[in-house]
């Protein structure tokens, strides 16, 4: 007790000679009861004297004001994230439009111009290079269930003769039923879509096939019910003539319209080389 009591009389010299930090722990030596100190290992005693000198100097710390800072406004930092980001959102933009389908583009028929068989020489590429999607008599349409040999009447009085017959593409005798073609009728739509209306079984079937570039198939029935459309409308014939060729029978006939009625005349085989038949026939077929 009395080795306290002069430790303490002591504090004031002690702390000027050896600093505040060896006082603490001088303290924590002397005042700790004598039992419990031997009890102690010199880790503990150590553990305990850095707690007490962190809470000191905290206090020292916030005595003094130190924590105190003046108030500033944010500041945004200055990097290139900013830019970055709009060029991803560019490219993404960019990626999103090539992603996108072809703008659907408003179609119309604004012009249809038959071609004849003369001027067919200078178009002949333009219909040679397409490539071709069709559309049948696949309806119930008046066009569509009329008789083909009046189909093709009407045709010549609204369009004239056709661009090319049977004439022109030669004697069909080694070619397959689907490759025979009887007659064709060239069309420019709009000016430059190429569009081929054709007879591919004879003058006693029903309808017409229709062909365009591939590109338009979607427009198909657009173009044949513009194109045929008048032929419903108006009961105008035209009388014509034209060789015809059964291809179940082999045969070969004379098929027409004589202003009256249709006929049809079983014939020998034709010398195409000699042109299309003369429509001075179609009053021969009237006696």
């Amino acid at each position: 007790m009395q080795v306290k009591l002069l430790f303490v009389s002591a504090l004031p010299l002690i702390r000027r000679r050896i600093g505040l930090n060896a006082v603490i722990l001088a303290l924590f030596l002397v005042l700790i009861p004598e039992v419990w100190a031997q009890n102690q290992k010199t880790a503990d005693l150590l553990s305990y004297y850095m707690q007490a000198r962190t809470r000191q100097i905290a206090t020292d710390i916030a005595r003094e004001g130190a924590l105190t800072m003046e108030y500033r406004e944010l500041e945004p930092l200055k990097t290139k994230a900013g830019v970055i980001q709009q060029q991803l959102n560019e490219l993404n933009w960019k990626r999103l439009l090539a992603s996108l389908p072809e703008p659907l583009v408003t179609f119309g028929i604004t012009s249809m111009r038959p071609i004849s068989k003369v001027e067919s020489v200078t178009v002949e590429s333009l219909f040679k290079e397409a490539e071709w999607s069709f559309v049948g008599s696949s309806s119930r349409s008046m066009v569509d269930t009329m008789k083909t040999a009046d189909l093709r009447s009407r045709l010549e009085f609204h369009y004239g003769a056709p661009t090319r017959t049977l004439t022109e593409f030669g004697y069909p005798d080694s070619l397959r039923r689907e490759d025979i073609v009887q007659f064709e009728y060239w069309f420019l739509v709009n000016g430059t879509i190429p569009v081929i209306l054709m007879d591919v079984n004879g003058p006693w079937d029903r309808g017409i096939v229709l062909a365009a570039e591939t590109k338009y198939r979607q427009k198909l029935e657009l173009i044949k019910s513009t194109l045929l459309g008048q032929l419903a409308t108006s009961s105008s014939r035209k009388s014509f003539i034209d060789y015809y060729y059964n291809f179940d029978q082999g045969s070969w006939y004379l098929t027409g319209f004589d202003g009256i009625g249709f006929f049809d005349k079983r014939i020998k085989r034709p010398n195409l080389s000699l042109g299309r038949p003369s429509p001075s026939l179609i009053s021969n077929e009237q006696q």
